[in-house]
């Protein structure tokens, strides 16, 4: 079952085989897999390959530890596809428009805070001029598939509330009376800090995409600098590319 002299490496094999078992139902969602010194005797190997088996199967989500438990079988997770064309600014709502789960917003803080430097330059303000600052998850079906973090200008949107965040904010800056045009965002994969991980509810190597984003109002006024954390699990990003 087990061949050290192949050139598979036998942490890759010990995995395999899980898989294998899992894959058959002989280990069922909620099972507990065997622990890592049954699998040191079983199969004759170390405890650092057997650990590093296992450490694999939850960096894929198909295993997960529970202190003072034991590893178990996880159950399968609602995957959801989310296309977001790169060429295109859209809210959540309208990225999710073609599924059938309403998005749903939960604001984690909003506070007025002075500017930091490098968001105040973004904004076109003087540094420490005073922003919000709001912290928002966003989920379908209870699933969290963006966390975000933004500075937003304060002069025209005074009187946002915890209530407009929550609901829709696109909506409340049109009911003020404002468009927005359009975002520049620069993109990049990372690994997440602990922060993020605990909001999106993923494993400390399982990358995010993250995005720096600065949107504009119709007017030519930059509003908002955000940081966006999506779930690359849930995102199927697309771009059209047009010839000169």
């Amino acid at each position: 079952m087990i061949d050290k002299h192949s050139a598979v490496p036998v942490y890759l094999q010990l995995e395999q085989y899980l898989t294998r078992r899992i894959c058959a139902g002989d280990l069922r969602p909620g099972d507990v897999i065997p622990s890592e010194n049954e699998l040191c005797q079983q199969f004759s190997v170390s405890r650092m390959t057997a650990r590093k088996a296992v450490d694999y199967l939850v960096r894929q989500g198909k295993v997960e530890r529970r202190r003072g438990q034991g590893t178990f079988v996880a159950h399968p997770k609602k995957i959801l596809r989310i296309p977001l064309p790169l060429d295109r600014h859209l809210s959540s709502s309208e990225a999710t428009l073609g599924l059938d789960e309403p998005v749903i917003n939960r604001l984690i803080c909003l506070s007025r805070q002075p500017a930091p430097g490098d968001i105040a330059d973004k904004l076109q303000l003087q540094a420490g001029e005073e922003v919000w600052f709001m912290k928002r998850l966003r989920l379908l079906d209870d699933i969290p598939f963006v966390f975000e973090q933004s500075w937003m200008l304060l002069a025209p949107f005074s009187d946002l509330s915890e209530a407009d965040l929550n609901a829709s904010k696109y909506a409340y800056i049109s009911r003020k009376g404002h468009t927005v045009a359009r975002s520049e965002k620069e993109i990049r994969a990372e690994l997440p800090s602990q922060d993020v991980r605990d909001m999106l509810g993923i494993n400390r190597d399982e990358p995010v995409l993250h995005a720096t984003s600065v949107a504009w109002l119709a007017e030519g006024i930059p509003f908002e600098v955000s940081e966006i954390y999506y779930n690359q699990q849930h995102y199927r990003f697309t771009l059209t590319a047009e010839r000169p």
